[in-house]
């Protein structure tokens, strides 16, 4: 697995790489009511027509499965005849993966068209995620972020929350916009653990975490590039898993799990060049000032949230 990191921390696992993805196992009957209850989550594998759509939850209840969110590649899951309707008893009885892998539709999804990334930002270690069996999150503070987007739109962005708490695990997850080449682009992972009741005013004004532009040294940081991703059985999306460097202030085991689905994040832009009577044309992103895009990112929780986008 070819990984850039700045920390040793950042811990990937391709053990498992001829299974499926953690959460793989998850039983279809566990995961139906849990997806009919998270429409937003529906609506980021749906979206259309945007640069960039996320939504992001974030709880600190335990017996979360976010990898019953895979389910919505299957087209009609919930229609008349679909995985989670009454009448497909059968459907029922296979895992996330399986009725994936049964939709000519849902596995070419998983490899091409518009991308989505799926965060997981949880306590645990990525050796506690044995292959592909279902789990589900303990109790403590977690987030279960989702963002998708065309990369040929989207340019340059960024997403991450931290917890007003002390301590708290500040992370964030983004895309450089304009990359060229293999060893500039990547998907970026940052987490730490931090101070999050540092104030912003008074003398101590400048000391709080900012999650999208603050320093990870001494935690995790991360780049997934193209060839980075782990690789699983068919029904699989490709995943990464990261431990976070529990540091000073970390009061146990946390760790980063990401999913891709559809064509690969963060990516050197596409070069055209054509014949003598046209021109070439070179996919960037226009440097520009990053704005807070709240309306398309929803923190469910008493967190402070940022997700901004250039």
């Amino acid at each position: 697995m070819s990984l850039r990191s700045v920390t040793v921390a950042a811990l990937p696992l391709a053990a498992f790489a001829a299974t499926g993805a953690p959460g793989c196992g998850c039983a279809v009957s566990q995961c139906c009511d849990w997806i009919q209850n998270n429409s937003a989550v529906e609506a980021v594998f749906n979206a259309e027509g945007v640069a960039i759509q996320g939504y992001t939850l974030a709880t600190d209840d335990a017996d979360v499965s976010p990898t019953c969110s895979f389910l919505n590649l299957i087209p009609g899951v919930h229609d008349e005849g679909g995985v989670c309707s009454q009448s497909s008893h059968s459907a029922q009885n296979t895992t996330v993966c399986e009725a994936i892998s049964a939709s000519e539709q849902a596995v070419s999804r998983l490899h091409s068209g518009r991308s989505i990334l799926s965060v997981l930002v949880e306590p645990g270690s990525c050796a506690e995620l044995q292959g592909g069996a279902c789990w589900k999150s303990e109790a403590g503070q977690a987030y279960y972020d989702w963002q998708s987007f065309d990369s040929s739109q989207a340019g340059g962005w960024c997403t991450g929350s931290m917890a007003i708490a002390t301590p708290a695990l500040a992370w964030m997850v983004s895309c450089s916009g304009g990359c060229k080449d293999d060893d500039q682009c990547g998907l970026n992972i940052g987490a730490r653990w931090v101070d999050g009741n540092a104030s912003t005013y008074g003398p101590f004004k400048d000391s709080r975490f900012e999650p999208c532009s603050g320093d990870y040294s001494g935690g995790l940081h991360a780049t997934i590039g193209a060839d980075g991703w782990t690789a699983g059985s068919e029904g699989s999306p490709r995943w990464s898993c990261f431990d976070v460097p529990p540091g000073q202030m970390g009061p146990g085991d946390s760790r980063v799990l990401a999913y891709s689905i559809g064509d690969l994040p963060c990516v050197a832009a596409p070069t055209t060049t054509g014949g003598s009577d046209t021109t070439t044309a070179t996919t960037e992103s226009s440097s520009c000032t990053r704005v807070v895009h709240g309306i398309l990112t929803r923190i469910v929780s008493a967190a402070l949230a940022v997700s901004l986008w250039a």
